[in-house]
């Protein structure tokens, strides 16, 4: 696992990192160390809260029951694992990341009653669990960050039970190019503001616009799911600009 650099050394080349011509983890890591403390925030402005919502959404499709073990990959600082959390109360819902920066955040704001919510240092491309052991795994808007999507889809195929299911939130690539590159420009131009005032550099959130662009979109995750051995399902939502997508594991 890499360690995470200083906070002020940014990696360079961030487009060749994304378009994965260099190793994509240190930027990972930067990025990610840099803006824990106030990551909940900043999600809270660039979308006018509307990321809560979407992720709820995610959970209830997830027909998560009370009695379920739950993987939360990439986790951050919990917001799905706790949402998850609130439905899984005779369960245990593991959420794991490979920053421990969010992690500990992750702690920090851990509502009352979720004491079988744990969290777990781990690459999701190389999970310390055992086959088998899930019932349901859910990823919220980190997969553009995975350096193998493949790799990560591997690993969550293993996990889960037989007839279990994984959900993925994430942003899209829209079938309008006019929608796609105007939604980036907006978080281009928006996200160097906010990074500046929040975080003292105004890469910070580039990384979400220029993550998109590199991110081959939903439908290819789709595609790479049915050839992982999922049976991979689709919605799309908000103009095409966020998708679900989601995997059954036949049993």
């Amino acid at each position: 696992m890499n360690e995470p650099r200083p906070a002020s050394e940014m990696p360079s080349g961030l487009r060749e990192a994304l378009e994965h011509k260099v190793d994509k983890q240190p930027l990972v890591d930067w990025i990610f160390t840099r803006v824990a403390d106030k990551y909940d925030l900043g999600n809270d402005i660039m979308s006018l809260g509307w990321h809560t919502r979407w992720k709820r959404r995610m959970v209830e499709y997830a027909a998560i029951q009370p009695g379920d073990r739950v993987l939360d990959i990439a986790c951050g600082t919990g917001d799905t694992s706790f949402m998850v959390g609130g439905i899984a109360t005779e369960g245990e819902v593991v959420g794991t990341d490979i920053n421990a920066d969010m992690m500990r955040l992750a702690e920090v704001k851990r509502p009352p009653g979720m004491d079988h919510v744990r969290f777990v240092l781990a690459d999701a491309g190389s999970l310390p669990f055992e086959d088998a052991s899930f019932d349901k795994v859910t990823c919220t808007y980190a997969g553009r960050g995975f350096p193998d999507w493949v790799a990560v889809l591997r690993e969550v195929h293993r996990v889960l039970v037989p007839g279990g299911t994984f959900w993925n939130l994430d942003f899209a690539r829209p079938p309008s190019a006019f929608v796609d590159w105007g939604y980036r420009t907006w978080l281009t131009g928006s996200g160097a503001v906010l990074g500046t005032v929040l975080h003292g550099h105004p890469k910070t959130y580039i990384y979400i616009p220029e993550s998109m662009r590199a991110y081959k979109g939903q439908r290819w995750l789709r595609d790479r799911m049915v050839e992982v051995g999922f049976e991979a399902g689709l919605e799309e939502t908000f103009l095409g600009l966020m998708a679900y997508n989601s995997g059954t594991k036949p049993e």
